[in-house]
């Protein structure tokens, strides 16, 4: 079995913590993953939300945390503890910059309008070759159901390729999850069609 050990992993997450009371559980468990295994969190700086929850989780346990977080949003950081690099960046597109630079993978948890504007940015350069990091989608409760679907459609429909959306490693079990992303190669499929 292979172990996603001592990587950067960037989780991109909501700033509010949902209705669903198995979201900050979940999240739990990413943090306990991610100190098992020695991996650093990238984030985006944030105190509160899910945001807050899995930097207050890693903390806890020791672990080690990279935080990103744009000037409009200095107020909304979380004061840095333990092994905590938090980056002040002029803007959010350096923001998310910043985290694709310092990244091994991603990790997409529920979240909304920002969580899938970080997301499809990703997305996206990885479909133009410019990511090259696997992709986790954490589908709890089919979350992501629906957007899965959209990009399914969009690729039967031409619009992208098949390829592209099976790349992309979707589940909630993070042992197996984290095992496909230790597994993960990059092949970049043709976006182009003649």
């Amino acid at each position: 079995m292979a172990v996603y050990a001592d990587k950067k992993v960037c989780v991109f997450c909501g700033s509010n913590v949902g209705d669903d009371l198995k979201m900050p559980v979940k999240m739990q468990q990413l943090a306990n993953y991610l100190c098992a295994h020695n991996d650093t969190l990238v984030y985006g700086g944030g105190r509160l939300g899910l945001m807050g929850k899995i930097y207050q989780d890693i903390i806890a346990q020791g672990g080690k945390v990279i935080g990103v977080i744009p000037e409009i949003l200095k107020d909304h950081a979380v004061r840095p503890v333990g092994q905590t690099t938090l980056y002040y960046v002029s803007d959010m597109s350096a923001r998310k910059q910043k985290m694709i630079d310092e990244a091994d993978c991603f990790v997409v948890f529920p979240g909304g309008l920002g969580t899938m504007e970080e997301f499809f940015q990703v997305y996206s350069w990885f479909q133009l070759g410019l990511v090259q990091k696997p992709i986790i989608l954490v589908n709890l409760d089919g979350y992501y159901d629906d957007l899965l679907k959209f990009l399914q459609h969009s690729a039967k429909t031409g619009f992208m390729p098949k390829a592209n959306v099976e790349a992309l490693i979707v589940g909630n079990d993070f042992e197996a999850l984290f095992e496909k992303a230790a597994d993960f190669k990059y092949v970049k499929a043709n976006k182009w069609r003649n």
